[in-house]
């Protein structure tokens, strides 16, 4: 990447910027036992659904009820198959053990866009009916709602300063919303980047 071409993404991104992170890795654990099972791990667990908790590795747990989590890995590389996924094999050694834990892999059914940039609430206030701004919608916040009448989970994975909305949703969905978010963005000059853009302008 040049430094015309850095400098015109790092200022995409800090207002508006829409990247396809779907090559990267995603995963679920659902179970009685799941909370307890994943702090045994050592992540750092929600304490109550539509949350999300920044891992020291870059990953985001994102709690959607009491014992259903999302698990989304960009630090993995996007050539891992779904079984190399780390948490999906744990989980299904645990549930063998016989604890209440059971895999959900992610990959084959949701997709994964970010929105990155101070725009964000605007823009998703056309899309959304949920509040996203930041007094309503901080980061670490979770919506589970209807995006453009798309279900859809949305994580505040960004700063007050500059939002970044990840959005999980059926992954048959992905041309239809993908063409939903450009031309949203239109009124806002927003532009496509890269998912490893992305990731280095909100996560270093």
């Amino acid at each position: 990447m040049t430094t015309a071409t850095a400098d015109v993404s790092t200022a995409a991104l800090s207002h508006c910027a829409l990247a396809d992170m779907s090559a990267l890795g995603r995963a679920g654990v659902r179970g009685r036992d799941a909370a307890d099972w994943l702090a045994a791990l050592g992540f750092t667990v929600p304490g109550t659904p539509n949350a999300a908790t920044l891992q020291s590795d870059g990953i985001w747990l994102v709690r959607l009820s009491v014992g259903e989590f999302l698990h989304l890995a960009p630090t993995i590389p996007p050539q891992a198959g779904v079984a190399e996924l780390p948490l999906i094999a744990q989980a299904d050694e645990a549930l063998a053990q016989g604890m209440r834990v059971h895999s959900l892999p992610r990959r084959d059914s949701h997709a994964w866009f970010s929105l990155s940039g101070s725009t964000l609430p605007a823009l998703m206030a056309k899309l959304c009916g949920v509040d996203l701004r930041g007094e309503a919608f901080p980061p670490g916040s979770v919506a589970q709602t209807s995006v453009a009448r798309t279900n859809a989970i949305i994580v505040n994975a960004g700063s007050l300063a500059c939002p970044c909305f990840h959005l999980l949703f059926d992954i048959a969905s992905s041309h239809y919303l993908w063409g939903v978010m450009l031309d949203a963005m239109r009124e806002y000059s927003g532009q496509k980047v890269t998912a490893a853009a992305l990731l280095a302008h909100h996560h270093g």
